[in-house]
């Protein structure tokens, strides 16, 4: 487990040359470890989030579209517009919005209070990306940024002018739709145990958002999945568990609870952010006499299992089974 508080990470800020772009983050994942903008392979997390904050009258960054990587964003206070495709969305405290790969988009502070928001995006390996208000590009590995010029197929290939074609018709880039939603709008989902010592009420972003539950994007999902869930009073989220692939980030938004993990009880309350990777089992508890509402983000790995050390079973995702290990000889059923 890692856990870090947002009052602890410091405020990065940035800003174009004539100041038309600026805004300011909190790095919330490099805080809790990961390298930034890198993948798992190379220290990175699965998924990244963000605390930004926009002044009045201003943007982070320029109309852009994504090749590979998706980014959802929840505005937390404040108001504004989500320019997206050929449209402009007015949002404030309390939307969420999903831009897969090909969604052009930028927010924009339209209001008069300083807009806060979370973002989160996945890490893939290689992308492009397309800012379209100046037709330029950029790529990852690498960093680059450039303007595109059309050449024929064989240009630089053959030296021979009979062989050089005009080049071909620039042609606009395909933009891909967002997804939005608030979340007062999302219905919540009442999931408890027959005895009650298990108990929460969960708003499923990431379905409200065009998602399948527990489905990677090969499946029609998303490469990550968000949700709020709202602890009951002296009730656990779930049992002491670990996953085989899975990570899952909590960010607390109020009341106080605790963290079960094998280091302890870590006691929590708003701020307090904590990354569980694979493999250490975990639990989250509220209060006994309070509820604990936190943000939680996942990934979707394609196999998952689980292991429950208080009650020693085992859960497979895929299939949706609970099981208890037999032991049994390495040739059992195979003659």
């Amino acid at each position: 487990m890692k856990h870090v508080h947002l009052d602890s990470i410091p405020w990065m800020e940035w800003t174009s040359p004539s100041g038309k772009f600026h805004g300011t983050g909190q790095q919330i994942s490099e805080a809790l470890g990961a390298v930034m903008n890198a993948t798992l392979a190379h220290g990175g997390h699965p998924f990244d989030l963000e605390r930004g904050k926009l002044k009045p009258g201003k943007s982070g960054c320029p109309f852009h579209r994504h090749s590979a990587q998706w980014e959802c964003y929840w505005i937390i206070s404040g108001s504004g517009v989500m320019r997206h495709g050929d449209e402009r969305r007015e949002v404030r405290a309390g939307d969420v919005m999903m831009h897969p790969p090909g969604s052009a988009h930028q927010l924009i502070n339209t209001g008069d209070d300083d807009l806060l928001y979370y973002l989160v995006a996945d890490n893939p390996m290689t992308e492009v990306w397309h800012y379209p208000d100046s037709n330029k590009w950029g790529f990852k590995p690498g960093g680059a940024i450039f303007r595109r010029q059309d050449v024929d197929y064989h240009f630089g290939e053959d030296d021979t002018p009979e062989t050089q074609l005009p080049p071909p018709p620039r042609d606009a880039v395909p933009d891909t739709p967002a997804h939005f939603a608030r979340l007062n709008d999302i219905p919540e989902e009442h999931r408890h145990s027959p005895k009650g010592r298990y108990g929460s009420h969960c708003r499923n972003i990431s379905l409200a958002l065009g998602g399948i539950r527990d489905a990677g994007v090969q499946q029609g999902g998303h490469p990550f999945d968000l949700q709020i869930r709202r602890v009951t009073a002296g009730a656990a989220i779930c049992p002491y568990h670990s996953h085989s692939m899975q990570w899952e980030l909590f960010v607390f938004l109020s009341g106080h609870g605790t963290v079960r993990t094998p280091e302890g009880q870590l006691e929590v309350g708003p701020g307090d952010i904590v990354l569980h990777p694979p493999g250490p089992p975990h639990q989250t508890l509220a209060a006994k006499n309070e509820e604990l509402e936190c943000l939680i983000i996942t990934d979707n790995p394609p196999e998952e299992w689980c292991y429950y050390p208080d009650s020693d079973k085992r859960g497979a995702r895929t299939h949706g089974k609970y099981f208890r290990i037999t032991e049994t000889d390495y040739f059992d059923g195979e003659e």
